[in-house]
């Protein structure tokens, strides 16, 4: 049986226990949860969970089978399989990963074995190869998280460095890396012809993003990121996120927006002495939700936090 380790921190102790992927499971508890498909445009779908939190999956129905954006987690695989086989009949092609993180990318375990190819930026396959502990960033819960390392035959086996594309029909499907951000190895999609794009974790609709600072990630170069995507799109692009429902580019732009205020009001109340808490009492933006996942001022405290750690104020 696959096991982590799971570390508990207070200020009076520190110790490991070891949680067996069953017990970890139960916290997504697939017998209680389902799958929305959304028709997005033409060939492309959604999939979202319902009782559970995994990052959209991407459906592309092409003339010779199918492409998958991001692949969930290895234990929901059966209620994937059964939401993709309602879409179509069709062989998968190709599972593209937007990034390493297990709630996108855990289903490698599953198809890897089955053969299928698996794209991504090459940094996802250099953290999958290895135990990658998380950063906790907003989400105090998320601190000292270890996942495991993937076996060989579950890894990415195509990569790329900045760009590549996929040719399927009439349709090329584009993979662009524009640095580190969410983490070190993020792609963005653009199904150019469909005028759709899949942003994995670069852009999200549950509040505030989570950067995974130890791992690669970099606020600066998310709010980066969040520009680079909106060049790629015009006012007709629908966009996937990494988690919520479909938006379009004027959704990326405000995100930017807000974050830059986030950024640089933190950086500016640190140099005139003020504590973290005095920073996020002036910073009336709402982005405090947490998608179930902690105390909103609470995530709101840590993400200015994350901003000044990132920038080596704060050890």
């Amino acid at each position: 049986m696959k096991k982590f380790i799971l570390f508990f921190f207070s200020p009076f102790i520190f110790y490991a226990q070891e949680i067996s992927f069953d017990k970890y499971y139960n916290w997504l508890n697939p017998d209680e949860m389902s799958m929305k498909t959304t028709l997005v445009k033409d060939n492309i779908y959604m999939i979202e969970g319902i009782g559970g939190g995994f990052g959209n999956v991407g459906v592309f129905v092409g003339e010779n089978g199918i492409i998958m954006i991001d692949d969930s987690f290895e234990i929901l695989e059966e209620l994937l399989n059964e939401a993709i086989a309602k879409i179509s009949n069709k062989p998968i092609k190709y599972i593209i990963n937007t990034h390493y993180h297990f709630d996108h990318a855990d289903g490698n375990r599953y198809y890897g074995k089955k053969g299928i190819p698996i794209v991504s930026h090459h940094n996802v396959r250099t953290r999958q190869a290895e135990i990658t502990t998380a950063y906790g960033g907003i989400f105090d819960l998320l601190e000292n998280f270890n996942v495991p390392a993937h076996e060989m035959d579950e890894l990415p086996t195509v990569t790329y460095e900045n760009t590549m594309n996929l040719h399927e029909g009439n349709e090329t499907i584009s993979m662009h890396y524009f640095g580190q951000g969410h983490t070190d190895g993020d792609s963005i999609i653009k199904f150019n012809k469909a005028n759709v794009v899949h942003t994995g974790d670069s852009f999200i609709l549950y509040g505030l993003p989570f950067i995974d600072i130890t791992n690669g990630g970099s606020i600066k170069g998310f709010i980066k990121i969040l520009t680079h995507i909106a060049e790629i799109c015009d006012e007709d692009t629908i966009i996937i996120p990494g988690h919520g429902g479909l938006t379009n580019v004027e959704g990326v732009k405000k995100m930017r927006d807000d974050l830059q205020l986030y950024y640089d009001t933190t950086i500016s109340g640190h140099k005139k002495g003020l504590t973290i808490e005095q920073i996020s009492s002036s910073i009336n933006i709402d982005l405090g939700k947490t998608n179930g996942f902690g105390d909103p001022l609470t995530v709101k405290h840590n993400f200015i936090r994350s901003i000044l750690l990132e920038n080596n104020i704060i050890k």
